[in-house]
């Protein structure tokens, strides 16, 4: 029987008949199976606020017994919502992608989307559809490219020291203790500090990148650990995260730590010793579960010298050490590196098979490589793209700018000075204002090169 004859029986006041009994039983078997089967978390309550049904998802969300659940009071549970005026009163319907569900002791960060039942222009309830937000955010950081993508078996290398330090950093990723990675620009520390989060019981977790010279001063404490609605001028309604809270479950990498504020320090070396955040404007700690990957670098033994970074914060994240060499220390390196960039660019290029003169390949082992293996591929990279032919063999006419700049004299500093915004500039232009993408073409650190647009005053535009 359909339950639009149901109904019709019901509204003629006709008797119910066994079999529609039977009928209505069934009926509510099926939405039971239903409302189960649904992945996130069902509620349905009164106009009384009175919890009428629940799936079983809910259960497990909130880590309670079904006669706990409906006794709960909704007017806690949703204290931050005005559930009577906005849904029972106007009729509407409401999302919330970051709020607290106070669940007795427990508070849990859900997405939240409320919609009024009505009948006959009768509101009747209301339908709570609530999905964990630490499920949630999971999910988004897969799509939004927020994993680790290299492993130790993709670091190509025939250097002793660097293969030492994989099987290091391999024993190392089993436990959950933080790590520094030290070395210069371009030698590969964001690369190590990946393979570790994939090589660590948080492989299927979250790999979180933040460059802490990358932020301005006054975001970093946003940036680290979120803020509530209204807490300054500016805050998106509903709050938002930080990237301690985006990282639970998983690894949260701080890139170039040694530029942190001062002033933040001691905020950092709390949540790290205590495992909780408190977003800015909050009034209750969030638990976390975030192993602490730093790199820098910098000397901060030099920089705890001279107070510029608190001694208790770097023996926090200097757990375990690793200490990448330069690609200068890593002569046997050198040609495997660079004919692994050019392998790269060939079959990126289909049909075309270059190949580099004896020439060349000893003047890449003469070459003091300041920027590293960053640099090396810049240099790769624009042989393969100036050769006319399949040999690949002046790298003079590739180095020809940095040594005419090498040797420009000290009374000629402002000139060295302008060549250096021009180089930047034109390396932001041609990159469409990417700060990153400029940096690796100039074979500079990013922190550097966000300092040179400050102190030259570089308007960033695009190409």
């Amino acid at each position: 029987m359909e339950p639009r004859t149901l109904m019709e029986k019901f509204k003629n006041g006709d008797e119910l008949t066994q079999e529609m009994r039977y009928e209505i039983i069934d009926s509510y078997k099926l939405m039971d199976v239903a409302l189960d089967s649904i992945l996130n978390g069902l509620m349905i309550i009164g106009t009384d606020l009175k919890i009428k049904k629940i799936n079983n998802k809910i259960s497990e969300l909130f880590q309670m017994g079904d006669d706990d659940i409906f006794k709960l009071d909704m007017n806690v549970v949703l204290k931050d919502i005005d559930i009577v005026n906005n849904i029972f009163i106007n009729k509407r319907k409401f999302s919330y992608s970051d709020i607290t569900l106070f669940i007795g002791h427990k508070k849990i960060d859900s997405f939240l989307d409320i919609t009024p039942v009505v009948f006959n222009d009768k509101v009747m309830g209301a339908v709570l559809v609530i999905r964990e937000s630490k499920q949630v955010r999971k999910e988004i950081n897969k799509l939004a490219g927020f994993r680790a993508n290299y492993t130790f078996e993709k670091i190509i290398t025939n250097n002793k020291t660097m293969m030492e330090l994989i099987t290091t950093a391999k024993r190392i990723s089993k436990t959950h203790c933080s790590v520094l990675i030290e070395g210069e620009s371009g030698t590969g520390k964001e690369l190590f500090a990946q393979s570790i989060h994939n090589e660590s019981q948080r492989r299927n977790g979250p790999f979180i990148a933040i460059n802490c010279a990358a932020i301005p001063k006054e975001l970093v404490e946003s940036e680290f650990f979120g803020y509530e609605t209204g807490s300054f001028t500016g805050a998106i309604k509903g709050g938002m995260p930080g990237k301690f809270e985006l990282a639970n479950g998983g690894t949260l990498f701080l890139d170039e730590i040694g530029e942190i504020p001062l002033e933040m320090q001691p905020k950092l070396l709390r949540v790290l010793d205590e495992n909780k955040v408190m977003r800015i404007g909050g009034n209750y700690e969030r638990e976390l579960d975030v192993r602490i990957i730093a790199a820098t670098n910098r000397n901060l033994l030099n920089e705890m010298s001279k107070e510029a970074f608190r001694q208790d914060l770097y023996f926090r994240l200097n757990v375990i050490n690793l200490r990448l060499p330069p690609l200068k220390k890593r002569q046997e390196d050198i040609l495997v590196l660079g004919k692994y960039f050019l392998q790269q660019l060939n079959q990126e290029n289909s049909g075309v098979s270059k190949y580099f003169s004896k020439k060349f390949e000893d003047k890449l082992l003469e070459y003091e490589w300041e920027g590293n293996v960053r640099e090396l591929k810049n240099i790769v990279q624009r042989g393969y793209y100036m050769s006319t032919g399949d040999q690949i063999e002046n790298m003079e006419v590739l180095l020809k700018d940095k040594e005419e700049k090498s040797q420009v004299s000290e009374s000629e500093g402002e000139t060295l000075k302008d060549l250096e915004k021009n180089s930047i500039e034109h390396a932001l232009f041609l990159n469409n204002g990417n700060a990153v993408k400029a940096a690796e073409e100039l074979s500079i650190s990013r922190a550097t090169i966000y300092r040179k647009i400050k102190a030259y005053d570089i308007h960033v535009t695009g190409a």
